[in-house]
């Protein structure tokens, strides 16, 4: 099972473009006459700069970020027996959950893919679909329990977010993602096994 949320669209260019405008106005304002008596220019341009700088944060964040989460069988290494009964399984939904990993994959441009994460659903404590991706973090550690929090969704303001908690060694590692309905029925299922 593998989705790929769409990234961009007006939630991200829009700002960009707002931060960058607004990085150009620190740059041109300085000129003028009337405002170098108010402000030093120094303060001004910084003020600039670190407009330029949260614009190419949320271009890069959000447009040339692409995330692929995937459910698929575990490498054999773990328990070979089992992993060779289901070897040539394509559906995900027929294989115990011990025997599936999830991975996050990211991709940056034209660069190859990286796996940002591997976690064993075997791990996967709970799973809950939240409407927004506001108070996200805070949920992961007061209803969730988790010391560590990671966000790989795609949209800024992310609607349908489906939170993960894993425990990961003894810790709990919740994870935000902004997956289709099928992956996230499935995982929510997947934690109810438990």
């Amino acid at each position: 099972m593998r989705y790929s949320p769409k990234t961009g669209g007006r939630r991200v260019v829009v700002p960009a473009v707002l931060l960058f405008a607004a990085a150009i106005v620190c740059f041109i304002v300085p000129s003028t006459p009337a405002a170098s008596r108010v402000l030093p220019a120094s303060i001004v341009q910084t003020v600039g700069m670190l407009f330029a700088v949260a614009g190419i944060y949320v271009l890069v964040r959000y447009k040339f970020i692409v995330f692929t989460y995937v459910i698929s069988l575990r490498d054999s290494g773990a328990d070979p027996e089992a992993a060779e009964a289901y070897a040539g399984c394509d559906d995900v939904t027929r294989v115990p959950r011990e025997l599936l990993d999830f991975t996050v994959w990211k991709k940056q441009g034209s660069r190859p893919g990286a796996a940002e994460c591997i976690l064993s659903l075997g791990d996967l404590e709970r799973a809950r679909k939240f409407p927004e991706k506001r108070g996200l973090s805070r949920a992961a550690r007061e209803e969730f329990g988790a010391s560590e929090y990671y966000d790989f969704t795609s949209t800024p303001r992310a609607t349908d977010v489906t939170l993960l908690l894993f425990s990961d060694g003894g810790k709990a590692v919740a994870i935000a993602v902004e997956c289709d309905d099928v992956m996230s029925d499935f995982l929510i299922a997947v934690s109810g096994k438990r």
